[in-house]
């Protein structure tokens, strides 16, 4: 605790002035505080995934799929594709994984954390690409503006995700509408 606020200063405010980067949490607590960053965006924890595309449309951030799962979990260097066959071979010992020589392998540029993509359900790059398929799908519906070529998620129906995402801004908006006719006060 004493390291996290250094007396009555909280540090992480301090670090979000100093890189300037926007404080996102759930805490109502933490938004009072009076040395709280501007421009810090209180999300919804209840509804997290809706928050970010709330986020994303608010801060006017434009997605580039091409470079989505491009930086390292572990440090956030370069994720790059290993094409040496002997330093696939040594990624597979280091991290007791199967030894495949077709499989695509990946490794970041900086720490050297290897990648490998598997079409297993419960395997974790599986798991990963579509949590990010399903963000990136919700991004879209939202009208989040998109640039670039679609890369691995080139399967995803751009125009009829923004089509879903018409239809049910327009529901929510008709079911907001009748919800409101129905409040007693207006009767």
């Amino acid at each position: 605790e004493r390291q996290r606020t250094k007396g009555s200063r909280v540090v992480l405010f301090e670090r979000c002035r100093a890189e300037r980067r926007t404080l996102v949490t759930t805490s109502n607590k933490l938004m009072l505080r009076k040395d709280c960053p501007p421009g810090a965006y209180l999300i919804n924890a209840r509804d997290l995934e809706s928050s970010l595309a709330h986020m994303l449309l608010t801060h006017g951030i434009v997605l580039e799929p091409s470079q989505f799962l491009t930086h390292c979990t572990v440090c956030n260097g370069s994720i790059t594709e290993v094409t040496c066959t002997q330093t696939k071979i040594s990624l597979f010992e280091t991290m007791n994984a199967p030894q495949d020589p077709n499989m695509s392998v990946f490794s970041c540029d900086s720490c050297s954390q290897p990648y490998w993509w598997s079409e297993d359900p419960g395997s974790s790059a599986a798991r990963v690409k579509d949590k990010a398929t399903n963000l990136f799908k919700l991004a879209l519906r939202a009208g989040v503006p998109i640039k670039g070529d679609l890369s691995v998620f080139n399967f995803v129906d751009v125009d009829a995700e923004r089509q879903l995402g018409r239809n049910e801004v327009g529901d929510k908006q008709k079911l907001d509408a009748i919800h409101w006719l129905q409040q007693k006060k207006l009767k």
